[in-house]
């Protein structure tokens, strides 16, 4: 094989330098703590985060601020094109299910029409599996851009993390790469063993600061995360100079996605004058579903509460004692058991009106963001970084909350240790379950039906916004490494 140029090695120095710590964000600080034995590996292992970077001399996008304004619309208005949401979906679900396979960007892009008109993919021979016939051939492609994801941990945050990437960094890597490798750029995601961007690291140690000292860059997805790891490099010293970088950051339109595959006659209208809520715990216990169902338990006169949590996580936080609880609850609640099947998650999604989304601590909240973009009304904890993404009162419901220390948490502001940041808040939540219900009630007698349609109009209108200023930032963040 030919030898790179030296500014193709550089490049691929840089980017390799980003993974050390791209996924040693908050969500490790969250997932590192105790919960159980069994899902210590879950807890360890990392989220991934990208954004703008800080220009020198001016001030950080975000601010230490309780809550961040939302983003006011581009130039381009408008939605996300829905050929470039369903490639999300796309990119996710294989994601998901070919577990063992390499999944490129391309697969189902709107680039050079893979998309077939029953929301599925033509190219299903960008899927690389280990029998491949041309395995030696694609791998000597050597690409500039993997997104590596330990296979265990495909599941579905984590695709949602890789699908985004590989779709946003990846398609802009590889018009970048075109003109300065002179061929054109051979881009894979989530393969092992080779120079990657973002690399999912499965760690069973805790961030300690010779982590963040060691890296040239650090990524972030959320404004509490661009905020706290700067201040720990203020306090701490940065002596490679590292760059934070801030973006947002995106999920898979599912209720669209519903529309597409199922078709739309199959899809009921969402109802903004019944009330009924959802709340999709799956296997976390960072959901808030204790002091929801809690409260549904205890006050009387609340409407439809379906929770979908699986046996793992109930049985963790609901002993037995506590069916009894459920029995003679004030306010209707049904516990479905176990994880719902891909396919009706999304229509869920797509025909529900109101989402339960109360979480104590949040990577960058996929299920939220869900929500956001099929259009319902959340209603979530007034706390980061579950407020950057329903940003006011306008857009969903936000429930009064207040912050909690964990001494492991190197980031949360009080650690047992050196070199912990020094901060007043935690990045734990709590809230009450009374006042969740208070504000519940507050919203239902406060607002029309179009009142209802209208906040969650705003919500998935800030999705889209959210999603451009992602695509943006992965732009951005390609021109800086090639510069």
């Amino acid at each position: 094989m030919k030898s790179p140029g030296p500014r193709h090695v550089w490049l691929r120095g840089f980017l390799t330098a980003l993974v050390a710590l791209c996924a040693l964000t908050l969500v490790l600080e969250t997932f590192s703590l105790n919960v159980d034995g069994d899902a210590s590996r879950l807890r360890s292992a990392v989220r991934l985060g990208v954004s703008l970077q800080r220009q020198e001399g001016q001030e950080p996008v975000a601010i230490a601020t309780a809550r961040p304004v939302a983003t006011a619309p581009d130039e381009e208005g408008g939605e996300v094109p829905a050929a470039d949401r369903l490639h999300l979906s796309l990119l996710h679900e294989a994601c998901v299910t070919n577990v063992d396979a390499v999944v490129s960007w391309q697969f189902g892009a709107p680039q050079g029409g893979h998309q077939l008109a029953n929301a599925t993919a033509d190219n299903a021979h960008e899927l690389l599996n280990r029998n491949d016939s041309n395995l030696l051939d694609k791998l000597r492609r050597c690409p500039d851009v993997d997104i590596f994801l330990p296979i265990g941990l495909r599941g579905n945050g984590y695709c949602e993390d890789a699908a985004a990437y590989a779709k946003y960094c990846c398609r802009y890597a590889d018009d970048l790469l075109q003109p300065l490798l002179g061929r054109r750029a051979a881009v894979s995601t989530l393969a092992e063993g080779q120079a990657a961007v973002f690399d999912a690291q499965h760690r069973d140690d805790r961030v300690d600061p010779s982590h963040y000292w060691g890296v040239y860059a650090v990524l972030c997805k959320t404004h509490v995360c661009y905020d706290r790891v700067t201040r720990w490099y203020a306090e701490n010293g940065n002596p490679r100079n590292a760059k934070v970088f801030y973006t947002k950051h995106t999920s898979s339109d599912q209720a669209e996605f519903a529309r597409r595959r199922l078709g739309e006659e199959s899809i009921a209208p969402k109802d903004f004058s019944d009330v009924k809520f959802i709340h999709t715990a799956g296997t976390s216990v960072w959901k808030g579903t204790r002091g929801l169902v809690d409260c549904w338990v205890m006050s009387a006169g609340l409407p439809q509460l379906n929770v979908y949590i699986d046996d793992s996580a109930f049985n963790y936080l609901f002993p037995p004692s506590y069916k009894r609880k459920l029995e003679r609850a004030r306010s209707p609640v049904h516990i479905e058991h176990g994880m719902l099947e891909p396919q009706d998650f999304c229509q869920l999604t797509a025909e529900s009106a109101f989402f339960m989304c109360p979480s104590r601590s949040e990577g960058f909240g996929h299920y939220i963001n869900q929500a956001r973009a099929s259009g319902g009304v959340v209603i979530t904890t007034d706390a980061h970084p579950m407020n950057e993404l329903i940003v006011s009162n306008e857009m969903g419901v936000l429930v009064p909350a207040r912050y909690q220390h964990d001494p492991k948490m190197l980031l949360g502001g009080r650690f047992r240790g050196e070199h912990g940041l020094k901060d007043s808040d935690g990045l734990l939540v709590r809230y009450s379950s009374h006042g969740l219900c208070t504000a519940v009630r507050d919203f239902i007698s406060s607002t029309t039906p179009e009142e209802r349609a209208a906040m969650g109009a705003r919500a998935r209108q800030q999705y889209h916004e959210d999603t451009k200023y992602f695509a943006r930032s992965m732009r951005k963040l390609r021109e800086f490494a090639s510069s």
